[in-house]
């Protein structure tokens, strides 16, 4: 029941919300005409939308010009939407509305930098997008990945609710471990010239040093707020706010109650070494 409030609510509010579009917006007609976006890249559970939050708080020209009742997760271009398995799948007209929403758009993907997912009638689109931009990649430690996506997947997936042990070990359908997926990951974009690599600790940590090392990297200067993260979303009434002012904060949410556990407490010894030898 409260799956089938919450579509019908999202299914009404984007019905409001491209009714606005065509009063308010005047979205670019073309690729060239939209300013440079910034793509975060990175795997899963390694700090996507707390970048896109850091960057989006502390550099005004990331901030997107939201409506209300419009999805947060609008403020930003996923290119992961251009894949045949997307449940949200995204037309080149609706990107140029989105990119249209800032001076320098916010994109994000979980890919890998070759794209080989995208639909081959997006390709082309996807690919320009991201030679038009500046690439961040995001990374974590590995042991805290997974972690993170055992407590994550759990939740709607039901073959990642098993062991721990069992759950790093399963395998995809080229017969890679979860610890190998993350590793060619993360191998595949350091290797990729003109990325800017971002440690997930420096986020949390180090934010003001590292926003001065993003803005060189995007030419832009930092208006760096106090505190340089805003407050991440912890219940569905929160993200309703956010939507229904078209205020945005954070895109970042957590359920409470759902943190994952350290490494230390959930690894044993035979974890360690098949992870080691898995990401080596």
């Amino acid at each position: 029941m409260a799956r089938l409030i919450h579509n019908t609510v999202r299914a009404i509010g984007d019905g409001i919300v491209r009714a606005e579009s065509v009063v308010l917006e005047r979205p670019a007609r073309a690729l060239d005409c939209v300013g440079t976006p910034i793509l975060v890249a990175s795997h899963r559970r390694s700090g996507t939308h707390l970048t896109l939050d850091l960057l989006r708080r502390n550099f005004p020209a990331c901030r997107p010009r939201m409506l209300p009742l419009e999805n947060p997760h609008f403020s930003y271009l996923n290119l992961d939407r251009f894949e045949p398995s997307t449940t949200l799948p995204c037309t080149e007209r609706e990107s140029l509305r989105i990119l249209s929403k800032s001076a320098r758009p916010l994109l994000k993907t979980h890919a890998e930098p070759g794209f080989v997912d995208v639909a081959p009638e997006r390709d082309v689109f996807v690919r320009a997008l991201f030679e038009k931009s500046k690439t961040i990649y995001v990374h974590r430690d590995g042991q805290k990945v997974m972690c993170s996506m055992w407590t994550w997947r759990r939740v709607f997936d039901p073959a990642a609710r098993v062991p721990f042990a069992e759950f790093i070990r399963q395998t995809d359908e080229r017969g890679r471990s979860r610890v190998r997926v993350w590793a060619g990951h993360v191998r595949a974009w350091r290797d990729t010239p003109g990325v800017l690599m971002v440690e997930f600790d420096r986020i949390v940590r180090d934010a003001p040093a590292l926003l001065a090392e993003l803005g060189d990297f995007i030419g832009e200067t930092p208006a760096i707020q106090d505190p340089p993260l805003p407050r991440s979303n912890t219940t569905r009434a929160q993200s309703y706010l956010s939507r229904l002012t078209g205020n945005l904060e954070s895109t970042n949410q957590h359920a409470a109650g759902d943190r994952p556990p350290k490494p230390d407490e959930i690894f044993n010894d035979e974890d360690r070494a098949f992870f080691d030898a898995e990401s080596a």
